[in-house]
């Protein structure tokens, strides 16, 4: 590329990235981005978790929107976003951080408008409601939003507006292709490189809405794979905010593993 036509692209991605910067970015009162998820959870019965609920200072009923309000308050309050509870405006408190309803199809969802929300809101609840309330699937909106594009509640509405159902069959059954005949470890790790680079080839990506299962069953108190898994979505999201977007969820998934595997090199 010519020094001139350098030049140009330069500016034209400087002028992209200033428009960009104009424009600011949707944030929650605990300042971060807005970026909404929804939890749904398999329970015994309604009757068995708002018994449990009801025992929360930080849970109350709204019967005007048919939920009960997960309150940024007593027993919540301690919990540490990008902001915390001293950041909260006096008069703005306590600000709702979840919504948890029982829809008539059955179970339970818990939904919230940000990332570290829903996974904080997994394991504060996840030891109060007990083994028996399990989070199976999650649903999100893989997007952050600039404060112009309209108000939050009406923006949460996206997580029920075209929305792509991953189907746990179609993964498992490219798995089973994938691997069949694999004896040894040496064949494992070159199928599973090669499925990964045929992806990033293939520019395959999330969708804007992706509603896909949850592993519970191997999920740890801490909820680390539900954390694992929504944060690189964060990240995806952070990338094309900021005009990054070629950059694939595999692509960035590739990269972190590369990055870590080069650190540790780096320690011995």
């Amino acid at each position: 590329m010519s020094a001139k036509r350098k030049a140009k692209a330069k500016k034209t991605w400087a002028t992209r990235a200033n428009s960009k910067q104009q424009r600011p970015l949707l944030a929650t009162m605990t300042k971060e981005p807005f970026q909404p998820v929804r939890l749904y959870y398999s329970i015994p019965s309604q009757p068995f978790v708002l018994a449990k609920l009801q025992k929360l200072a930080c849970v109350v009923e709204a019967p005007p929107e048919r939920c009960w309000h997960w309150l940024f308050e007593a027993e919540a309050a301690s919990i540490r976003f990008a902001g915390g509870y001293d950041d909260v405006p006096v008069e703005k408190r306590p600000i709702v951080i979840g919504r948890i309803r029982f829809p008539a199809t059955g179970g339970m969802t818990f939904e919230t408008n940000s990332i570290a929300r829903a996974v904080e809101g997994a394991r504060f609840f996840g030891p109060r409601l007990g083994p028996e309330v399990v989070a199976m699937r999650c649903r999100v909106v893989n997007r952050f939003f600039a404060g112009d594009e309209g108000r939050p509640d009406e923006l949460l509405k996206m997580l029920d507006r075209d929305v792509t159902v991953i189907d746990p069959r179609v993964a498992e059954h490219a798995f089973r292709r994938d691997f069949a005949g694999v004896r040894t470890q040496q064949d494992a790790e070159r199928v599973a490189a090669e499925s990964l680079n045929r992806r990033l080839e293939s520019g395959e990506d999330v969708p804007l809405v992706e509603d896909h299962p949850l592993a519970p069953e191997e999920e740890t108190p801490e909820f680390q794979h539900l954390a694992t898994a929504l944060q690189f979505r964060f990240i995806r999201a952070v990338e094309h905010w900021q005009g990054n977007t070629h950059l694939t969820l595999t692509a960035i998934i590739m990269r972190t593993v590369q990055q870590g595997m080069g650190a540790r090199g780096q320690q011995h």
